[in-house]
């Protein structure tokens, strides 16, 4: 972590803002499962521990979700900002650790990461490049690798689904079920890694990345999700239950930009058919983060 073990941060749209003091742990985690994927939207999700003791927050009011048998996650209900999960139902006893969403944070470059867990669930077109220790599943000090968390409801996975052929249509939603789209990304599968502070924190992930399709292919099959304008000339979709950011879409007059759906790659149920093929706003990329890709 940073030297200063004070640390600020909040969500995009500014309605919940939290203080946290750094503690001894210093444990910050690349985390790749599927429930940090689908919950955020985002390609990669970094979680940094702190004292619950010394976590306050410090304007509004987050909502909650009960992401799996042990974990609870909140979120801002207004832009949909991740925000933090910790644990629930410990039996030994209120959890003494809360995790922050990197992505969420005043200052995340000033955090230095020291894991990678969950890798057996990353993207296989996903090139992070550094040293750090890996694991197949949690940190085996923090939870056992034979007890993998159970979700409150049962995830799309890639592994439950056929090979999507090419051309055809390519369906998502969110974690918790609520909403669900369907979209036809054509035959080139690609997807744009954006860099910029805002995409950041939006959803609260280290990393986001972007399926450009055209707005006459898009559709959401099942409710609805809450809209969020994050500029003048753009505004976003989140699900009001659990957070998952969907789209993003200008909302200016401009023939180009009026006729795309941007789709978060994280919210398909098949991320890995996709294939990264640009980086964008790399002036805005966290110092530490490594990542290849064709271009």
């Amino acid at each position: 972590m940073a030297s200063d073990p004070i640390h600020e941060g909040g969500c995009l749209c500014g309605a919940v803002r939290y203080r946290a003091v750094a503690g001894e742990s210093q444990t910050v985690t690349h985390c790749h499962c599927r429930m940090c994927r689908k919950v955020s939207g985002g390609t990669l999700s970094t979680w940094v521990e702190f004292p619950v003791a010394d976590f306050v927050v410090t304007k509004g009011e987050p909502r909650h979700f009960r992401s799996s048998d042990v974990a609870m996650r909140t979120f801002c209900g207004n832009c949909g900002c991740q925000l933090s999960f910790h644990a629930v139902a410990n039996p030994d006893g209120p959890s003494r650790s809360i995790w922050l969403a990197l992505g969420s944070l005043d200052r995340p470059g000033d955090i230095t990461p020291t894991h990678h867990i969950f890798t057996d669930n990353q993207l296989p077109r996903l090139h992070i490049h550094d040293d750090l220790p890996r694991w197949p599943g949690q940190l085996p000090w923090i939870r056992p690798e034979d007890e993998p968390p159970e979700p409150t409801v049962p995830e799309e996975t890639g592994d439950d689904q056929p090979v999507v052929a090419v051309g055809a249509a390519h369906e998502g939603g969110c974690l918790c079920g609520s909403v669900r789209y369907r979209a036809a990304v054509g035959a080139a599968r690609t997807a744009t890694h954006c860099h910029c502070g805002m995409c950041r924190r939006s959803g609260g992930a280290t990393l986001v990345s972007w399926i450009q399709v055209p707005a006459a292919d898009f559709a959401f099959t099942k409710g609805q999700p809450l809209r969020f304008r994050s500029s003048a000339t753009a505004e976003r979709t989140f699900c009001g239950t659990c957070g998952c950011q969907f789209t993003f879409v200008f909302t200016d007059n401009l023939a180009d930009h009026t006729e795309s759906v941007w789709i978060i790659l994280g919210s398909t149920d098949r991320p890995e058919d996709f294939e990264p093929a640009n980086q964008v706003f790399t002036d805005d990329r966290l110092p530490w983060l490594r990542i290849g890709t064709n271009q």
